[in-house]
């Protein structure tokens, strides 16, 4: 094979390479087209010959274009993130949910939340709530959740 013909190869994979880093951003694609485009400018100009040096140019100068320069194009083009104030127990406050294991008056039972189970306190404290009873959350310490008795239909559990 020429080293016109390892130019083209070299020369469509980079663009190819880059053009794909708008499907997969990130900056690490983009950089292996620009070392596969630099090695088809190294072939065209007859500094290396061949793919074993072709491979190893494009191994190292990706490398290198990638630490090297990555740090620079994202200050630049910063990333797109999204910050937004997050608190599941927000989230959670005033569910409904239903008690799988009884939870008497003053001690621990267990409510059904969020595909699991968890350690759940009576908040009045007033009488015990049966297992499969509707509960509402009021709030969280630690790991336990504090529930009052609901009496809104059993179809809103979550």
């Amino acid at each position: 094979m020429s080293n016109t013909d390892l130019f083209l190869i070299w020369l469509i994979g980079g663009a190819v390479l880059m053009l794909l880093e708008f499907i997969l951003p990130g900056g690490i694609v983009f950089f292996l087209g620009l070392g596969a485009t630099l090695v088809s400018v190294l072939l065209y100009t007859g500094l290396i010959e061949g793919w074993l040096e072709a491979f190893t140019t494009w191994f190292i100068g990706s490398l290198a274009l990638l630490f090297g320069l990555r740090g620079v194009v994202q200050k630049f083009i910063p990333a797109q993130v999204s910050k937004a104030k997050t608190d599941e127990d927000l989230d959670a406050y005033n569910q409904i949910v239903e008690v799988c294991e009884r939870i008497p008056a003053q001690g621990e039972g267990r409510i059904a939340f969020r595909g699991s189970t968890w350690t759940a306190r009576n908040y009045h404290q007033d009488g015990d709530l049966e297992a499969g009873t509707p509960v509402r959350i009021i709030y969280r310490d630690n790991l336990v959740w504090y529930v009052e008795a609901n009496d809104e239909e059993p179809a809103n559990l979550k």
